[in-house]
């Protein structure tokens, strides 16, 4: 019999583990017995690599690795994706929602947490929505609401961006992959999705290179023809963005302290309701 190649037997390897997701992932994996293992030529007994930290180390990674893979599987196919059944428009067809009302409530409600730091440049309007948008009560019902139109979207856009890169001919979706699926529809989105402002700042003011030799260092990402004259006008912004970020801090802080209020009166009130029906009860009792 024809001894397998070292990729086959790898191969053979993934398909024959069965673990289940212990990590941070909280997908379901159905406990299937796990399949016995081919040993390659030249693997140590398993005493021997018990006792190799190294070895022991990688062999966790792996696991977790195709655990990992498995999780994704089966949310996917939970999801609707199927391997064996084709879809028409597999991003309208939503068995179960990926995204959670917890992470669509902190995508509507993020916001820039960093105010003595330039965000979208010297126009001030996106970093006071978004600072606005943060502070607005999301109820589950409305987040949901959203959620089902931002996963059509997302699913849309990866969808998109997997197969330009099966096309390509990678094996990873890129960043520079997801920009050219989101571009057309750029003009139309009320907020920008590309690097911030803030960001690019950083890159462009962050030097980078050996420590011991000046002459190779370098900005981490090159300044423009017109860059210097920009940072000026947004140093600008910098006072009315801390100046807003304390104001609407003040007016959340007071918010919550009216409703840790509210909560005590009201616990006062159900406290002090519960002793006059217990004097009562016990005057009741004593007349009888």
């Amino acid at each position: 019999m024809p001894k397998k190649s070292k990729k086959q037997r790898k191969e053979a390897d993934d398909e024959g583990e069965r673990p289940v997701i212990d990590d941070e992932e909280n997908a379901e994996v159905d406990n299937a017995p796990e399949e016995e293992e081919e040993r390659q030529e030249g693997e140590d007994e398993p005493e021997e690599a018990e006792d190799d930290p190294k070895k022991k180390e990688k062999a966790k990674k792996r696991r977790r690795g195709v655990a990992r893979r498995k999780g994704y599987r089966h949310l996917a196919n939970k999801a609707g994706y199927s391997a064996t059944l084709p879809s028409t428009d597999a991003a309208r067809d939503v068995n179960s929602n990926l995204l959670t009302i917890s992470e669509t409530a902190r995508a509507c409600r993020w916001s820039p947490r960093v105010p003595n730091a330039i965000t979208y440049g010297a126009k001030m309007d996106e970093y006071k929505d978004r600072l606005q948008l943060s502070t607005e009560p999301l109820p589950p019902g409305a987040a949901a609401v959203v959620r089902a139109s931002a996963e059509v979207f997302a699913r849309k856009a990866m969808n998109e961006a997997v197969q330009r890169a099966f096309d390509a001919g990678k094996t990873r979706v890129s960043a520079n992959i997801m920009m050219s699926v989101l571009r057309p529809v750029q003009p139309v989105l009320r907020f920008s999705f590309v690097a911030p402002t803030g960001l690019v700042r950083h890159a462009q003011t962050t030097v980078i290179g050996p420590a011991d030799n000046p002459e190779k260092q370098k900005p981490a990402l090159a300044h423009g023809t017109d860059d210097e004259i920009k940072m000026k006008a947004e140093a600008a912004t910098l006072p009315k963005q801390m100046e807003l970020s304390k104001q609407t801090a003040k007016v959340e802080s007071d918010k919550k302290l009216k409703r840790k209020k509210s909560r005590e009166a009201a616990k006062a009130a159900a406290k002090t309701a519960r002793e006059e029906e217990a004097q009562a009860a016990t005057g009741a009792k004593a007349r009888a």
